[in-house]
């Protein structure tokens, strides 16, 4: 597979690793939001003028509100090690697409000093040529 192809490839994948990596960062941002909105509905709770009949039906709403707390809390640090994943995929495939260019680059500024190199020798041969045709006559 030639530099050139690699280089192409590692593009896609990074990508489609960008891609990855802002699903992840979505993800987490939803957590977010749902966690906000908990805060905000429990805060929003506690403000209700309570009766003797409404207090069980509170401590069941706490006692839900706690369960969705502790799951989103579980959801956030799953979604924050995703993106943490993400992130350092990203900075391998990224590192890894910089070598194959400088690699590609390196090989073209080579194939260009070869070039010049060889039509260097031939000029030198036509004037060398030229030269000794020059002397015979």
């Amino acid at each position: 597979m030639s530099l050139a192809t690699l280089v192409k490839l590692r593009k896609t994948e990074l990508d489609a690793q960008r891609s990855r990596l802002a699903q992840a960062l979505e993800h987490l941002d939803q957590i977010e939001i749902s966690l906000t909105r908990l805060e905000h509905k429990k805060a929003a709770e506690r403000e209700i003028p309570r009766d003797e009949a409404s207090h069980a039906t509170y401590g069941a709403f706490l006692q839900k509100t706690i369960q969705e707390e502790r799951a989103l809390a579980h959801d956030r640090v799953a979604a924050v090690q995703a993106v943490r994943t993400a992130q350092d995929r990203l900075l391998e495939l990224f590192e890894e697409q910089k070598r194959y260019e400088i690699a590609e680059t390196q090989r073209i500024e080579a194939e260009k000093r070869e070039t010049n190199r060889r039509e260097t020798i031939d000029l030198d041969e036509i004037g060398s040529i030229a030269h000794q045709r020059k002397q015979r006559e």
